[in-house]
This record gives structure tokens, sequence and C-alpha cells, in this order.
């Protein structure tokens, strides 16, 4: 597609405009200049109607004109070369006659007498007639000279106003994936331009978002899923293995709440990479059957262990807020507890609106203990990505719950905050 510039769009309408504008206002001065020029005959054709309708009213019968160009006709001796033409326009107050004669006229009905015309012969008192080759000629070179300023003008004009957008679009052009612009705002004025760097500034900005949230899925995807494909792959491994019913009942159990931790974390991480807001949720989740499945998930961590696990939650116990995301958090908060705790109790209680986590392992690394939050922050001996604790923050700022993590050598406590109410 052909494009135009948007500047020589811009000057040429400019221009047009000031064509236009010269050539009405032109018209509006050769019409001023005649209209004036008639309305002083007028102006004449009414004092000689006084002068006359007073001589009549004194009962003279051939009153003199006033002016020297002025002529009264009984209306039966018009002349012809006036008469013929007002039978054909009765209306009609001025005649253009042969040889340059030009005339005003005005029809006069006293009461009793006989109509009488007042004849103005005004071709040597016109005024514009005679010079209108000269205003003609003046008026189109003043319109030429105006043409040409504003051509020169709507070019400057259209080089300002433009000059922000070629601006623009050059930055827009020379933009690298990973290059978002930040100080627009500061650069560009504030109108329409500005308005305009601002939302794609915007535009960018959740463009960015959107490709960080689709990356981020996929690290959480592996993340979440590693362990409930694991329950499922060791529970299918023991199920070739034993013809034991009850232990049979047991590991199709334990494949059933590993798909079922799989289908929320998939609920869960979709819902992170979406773009719009999940913060006001009025469903309300219990507390209690997810902890207790998500400790069924991950049992195998505890085997072999001297541990003693405390579960002290009220089964009434709901909150505001998506299980989906719920089972994610507390999968995260459990299985680094259960991991990174070799001996001694690991307590999962309610505190208010609160679920704490407390272990009594070795801690967090006091190295990355700061930036334990970040994606792919980990300790040493983690055999994960480092994404748990990333998630579970940027869930708890997606549905408006709080998260505090205390670590020291002696153990972590992992608080969240998730309101809600008992019964």
């Amino acid at each position: 597609m052909t494009r135009r510039s948007l500047r020589r769009r811009i000057a040429v309408a400019f221009l047009g405009m000031a064509v236009l504008a010269g050539v009405f206002g032109g018209l509006l001065a050769v019409l001023f200049a005649y209209t004036t020029e008639d309305n002083i005959f007028y102006r004449l054709l009414t004092l000689e109607l006084s002068q006359l309708e007073e001589a009549i009213e004194r009962g003279d019968e051939s009153p003199r004109p006033s002016l020297p160009f002025a002529t009264y006709y009984r209306d039966g001796e018009l002349p012809g070369f006036l008469r013929v033409p007002l039978e054909a326009e009765p209306q009609r107050r001025e005649v253009f006659g042969t040889d340059g004669k030009h005339y005003h006229l005005r029809r006069v009905e006293p009461a009793g007498g006989e109509p009488r015309w007042i004849v103005l012969q005004v071709e040597d008192y016109l005024v514009v007639r005679p010079v209108l080759t000269e205003i003609t000629a003046f008026l189109g070179v003043a319109i030429l000279m105006v043409i040409l300023i504003a051509g020169v003008t709507g070019l400057y004009l259209a080089h300002r106003v433009t000059g922000p957008l070629r601006s623009l679009a050059g930055e827009v052009d020379a933009l690298e994936p990973d290059d978002l612009p930040r100080e627009w705002a500061a650069r560009y004025p504030p109108d329409e331009v500005g308005r305009l760097a601002d939302v794609l500034r915007d535009a960018f900005r959740r463009i960015h978002r959107f490709v960080d949230r689709e990356q981020r899925f996929t690290q959480d995807a592996s993340h979440e899923l590693r362990t409930p494909l694991a329950v499922i792959e060791s529970s299918v491994t023991m199920l070739g293995k034993t013809t034991d019913p009850a232990q049979v009942d047991s590991l199709v159990a334990r494949i059933r709440s590993a798909a079922m931790a799989m289908h929320l974390s998939v609920d869960a991480l979709l819902a992170l990479a979406r773009e719009d807001d999940l913060a006001h949720s009025e469903e309300r989740t219990p507390v209690l059957p997810i902890v207790e499945r998500t400790i069924v998930n991950h049992a195998s961590l505890l085997e072999g262990k001297d541990i003693e696990l405390k579960v002290e939650i009220e089964p009434e116990w709901r909150v505001a807020g998506d299980a989906a995301a719920l089972q994610v958090l507390i999968a995260n908060l459990l299985s680094n507890a259960f991991r990174y705790t070799e001996r001694g109790e690991i307590r999962i209680e309610q505190d208010g609106g609160d679920l704490l986590v407390i272990d009594s392992g070795a801690g967090i690394d006091a190295a990355i203990r700061d930036d334990v939050m970040k994606p792919t922050v980990k300790g040493e001996q983690s055999p994960g990505l480092g994404l748990g604790l990333s998630i579970v923050e940027r869930l708890c700022d997606r549905y408006g719950w709080r998260f505090d993590l205390a670590s020291t050598a002696q153990g972590t406590t992992a608080r969240l905050g998730l309101g809600g109410r008992s019964g």
C-alpha cells in the first residue's frame, strides 16, 4: 500500500484553506463595495423622495430635483428605455442603459395624485465599476501572496507538528524485543503525540508482561507438575509389582490424589498466565482438605526421617480464593518443609486467618535469604528450579493474600495470610 506523507497532507490542507479564504475574502470585498455604493444611491433617492413629497404637498406641480443628476417623471412620461425593463420586472430598481448609462430609480405614489418616478443617472458617480479591473488585479495579487505565505507557513507548521511523530516512529522502529521504552512522557509534548507515546509504552509493557507470563508458565508448570508426576510414576511401578488389594487401593488413591493436584496446579498456573484481575474472588475454599491432600502427595519426602507432623486446623475454616491457587501455595510450602527438615517436627497451624508452616530444619542459607523470593534463586541442596517461593509470592499478589517468611538456623516459619473465617 502506498503511504502518503502526513506532513504533505497537512501542508496541502493548510494551503487549500488559504486559497478558499483568499477567494472568499476577495468576493466579500467586492460585494461590500457594491453594496456600499448602492446604499449611497438609495440614501440619495430617499432625500429626493422627501423633497418631492414636500413639493407635492405645497401644490407645486413641476418641482425641480435638488441633485443635478436626478430627474422626476410622471408615470406616463417614463422613457421607453426605462419602461420596457420595468414592465418585464416591476420590482426592478436599477437599469443598465446603452452607451454605459446607469440608472437608479424609485416610484412615488402621492395621496390622491398621479404616481411619479425619481430617476438618478449615476454613471458619472460610480466608484466601484470604473476601477473593477484594478480591484480584481489587486485582489488577485493579494490572494497569490496569501497563498505563497500560507504555503510556506503550512510546510513549516506541518514539519513542526509531524516532527514528534517521526521521532516516535523512529524510536519504535529501533526498539529491541527486550528494550522497553521508559521516559517517553518526558520527551514528547503533552498533546495527542504524548498520549500516543504513553499508549504505545503501555502496550509494549503489556506485551512484555504477556511474554514474561508465557515464559514463567513453562517454568512453573515444570516445577509444579514434577512432584505429582513422580507420585504417579512410582505408584504405577508399584502397582505392577503387587497383587495385595489393600495396597492396590492405596496406590490408586495416591494416583487419583496426584492427578487432582496436577489439575489444580494447571488451573492455578493458567490463572497466573492470564491478564485479568482475580483478587476479588467470592469462592469460599476449605483449607483442611487441601492440606491433607498435599500431605498425602508429598508423604514420600518424609520417608526414613524422624519427624513428628502436627496439623492443627479447624475443619470449618474457609477462605476467599480459588482452590487451585491455594493448592499450589500449600504444596510449595509443605514440600519445602518436608524436603529440608531431617528431624524434629513440622507444624501446620491455623492462627486466626493465617496459615503457618513451621519446621525445625536447617533454615534458608543466609547468602540467599534476602533474594529467596526471586525466580531461579535456590540453595545448593535444592533439586528444583528455584521457582517455588516465586510462584507463592506471585499468587499471593494476584489474590490479595499476604506471605511472610522467617528463617534461622533452627528452622523456618512460613506465614500465609489468607483471612477467612471458621464456620
